[in-house]
């Protein structure tokens, strides 16, 4: 694929990315119970790393559920459907960002990011899949809760790497984009290793990694693609 093609393919995808992260905002999903500030207040957070019953029940309520317990999961199922397009999104905005760099910046190594933002995406699939099945009243919530955050760790941890991989792609190719590359990778990396140790406090360290990482994707994208229409 030509870096134009690769660069209008990141730009398009990155494009929907942010469209759909408006849509899940707009969405307002909220907890049966209050977060009192774990997770940065974000339900959807909360019920992926899950680790009891209890904890679960505080967010999506008990079984069998009331009738605000059922509201609050149909509104998470609607989201964890949507999300389906999400993951395809970023896993192929990642992708192509990486390739797009890897290719301009002729460092090979950066093709690692497409295969680690399809596994990114593969686990946020198979995490979906257990949320889905934890919101029936029917739920084995132990095992499925086991399976969910093993699923959902590795999801973040795979976005650290793409991330921080990314990131150091930039790294001596010049002052701004040493510092910045340093800044972003380092964030990833602390942000993923403080996420395993306990993401209801940290988990918003890597997220805002990623979010850097992705509006420099997106950035990225829009000036090679303009760069590469104008020199045709």
């Amino acid at each position: 694929m030509s870096p134009r093609a690769l660069a209008l393919g990141t730009l398009l995808c990155g494009l929907g990315v942010v469209g759909l992260s408006f849509v899940f905002v707009s969405m307002g999903l909220r907890p049966v119970e209050p977060l009192n500030g774990a997770y940065a207040d974000q339900a959807i957070l909360a019920f992926e790393l899950a680790r009891t019953p209890e904890e679960l029940a505080r967010v999506i309520g008990p079984n069998p559920p009331n009738a605000d317990a059922q509201d609050v999961r149909a509104a998470m199922d609607r989201a964890n459907r949507i999300d389906f397009a999400y993951m395809a999104l970023y896993g192929a905005f990642i992708a192509l960002a990486c390739a797009l760099a890897a290719a301009r910046r002729g460092r090979r190594w950066l093709l690692a990011g497409v295969a680690l933002g399809a596994l990114a995406a593969l686990a946020d699939l198979f995490e979906n899949l257990v949320m889905l099945q934890l919101t029936q009243p029917d739920a084995d919530v132990l095992p499925l809760l086991e399976s969910l955050r093993a699923r959902t760790l590795l999801k973040w941890e795979l976005l650290a790497a793409t991330t921080a991989l990314f990131a150091a792609g930039f790294v001596g190719g010049g002052r701004l984009g040493t510092i910045a590359g340093a800044i972003v990778a380092l964030l990833a990396v602390a942000g993923g290793v403080l996420t395993l140790v306990d993401p209801a406090r940290f988990l918003q360290v890597l997220s805002g990694a990623i979010t850097l990482a992705w509006l420099w994707q997106l950035g990225y994208a829009a000036w090679t693609w303009r760069q590469l229409r104008r020199s045709r």
